[in-house]
């Protein structure tokens, strides 16, 4: 009798479920998804670019913020680069087998303040008057330029750091649209287009974020690489023709 009663209110249970159409949806469209939606043919569509990126439901803040943090870092170091490498030219057209001490010394001073060259022709002259010799010269001059070639590697570390995390929140927000749109159970349209929405526009602004600072950065890099190559050939020309200037020393 007892099992007769269990089956019997099993088999209750199960038609009165099997009647009722229960609709999950655990996470509910946000206010900017909501506010672009516009429903056409039973589809949702943004309205603008704007519209589509609130798609993200969030992850547009950070990656915004990366991006931003990006750019000024970049947009610093091109106007640095730009600012300090002024009148390298007037320097490049020296003579190294003709320069003496104060010609050096007359050329640098006219060149622009902070410029590399100047600042390595300045440790050139300092070293060669506590007599030092070529290589020391060298020593003494490419320290200096290490350590401002050094502000450029920083730059490059900050942007490595920053297309990272982007990439990393685009991944984390694949993920987690993935979670939802599985989540949802039966379909759903609404909570289809959050877990879609979420996982595509997270990825692709995180995306946008590095096919923007990527390239950028690495053309800077390559042209400061290539300023600070030539720098060094200079200072090398330049410190053994100033040793060799030098009248010989007696014992």
């Amino acid at each position: 009798m007892a099992l007769t009663m269990f089956l019997s209110a099993a088999a209750t249970l199960l038609q009165e479920a099997s009647d009722t159409t229960v609709v999950a949806n655990p996470l509910p469209l946000g206010s900017g998804a909501q506010e672009a939606a516009e429903t056409v043919g039973g589809t949702f569509i943004p309205g603008s670019l704007w519209d589509l990126i609130g798609y993200a439901q969030g992850f547009e803040w950070p990656l915004g913020a990366v991006f931003l943090i990006g750019i000024f870092l970049l947009t610093s170091a091109y106007v640095r680069y730009f600012r300090q490498w002024r009148g390298s030219a007037e320097l490049l057209e020296l003579d190294p087998q003709s320069i003496t001490p104060g010609a050096l010394a007359v050329a640098i001073e006219n060149a622009t303040p902070r410029n590399p060259f100047r600042n390595s022709g300045h440790r050139l002259l300092e070293e060669l008057a506590r007599g030092g010799t070529a290589q020391t010269m060298v020593d003494y001059a490419t320290r200096y330029i290490e350590f401002d070639h050094d502000s450029y590697r920083e730059t490059d570390r900050y942007i490595t750091a920053a297309v990272y995390i982007a990439l990393s929140l685009g991944l984390l927000g694949t993920l987690l649209g993935i979670f939802v749109l599985f989540m949802s159970g039966s379909r759903h349209e609404a909570s289809d287009l959050v877990g879609l929405g979420i996982a595509v526009v997270s990825t692709m602004l995180a995306l946008v974020v590095r096919l923007i600072l990527w390239p950028v950065n690495i053309i800077l890099q390559a042209s400061v690489r290539k300023r600070y190559k030539l720098l060094k050939k200079w200072t090398v020309a330049f410190a053994y023709a100033l040793a060799g200037s030098q009248p010989a020393r007696s014992a």
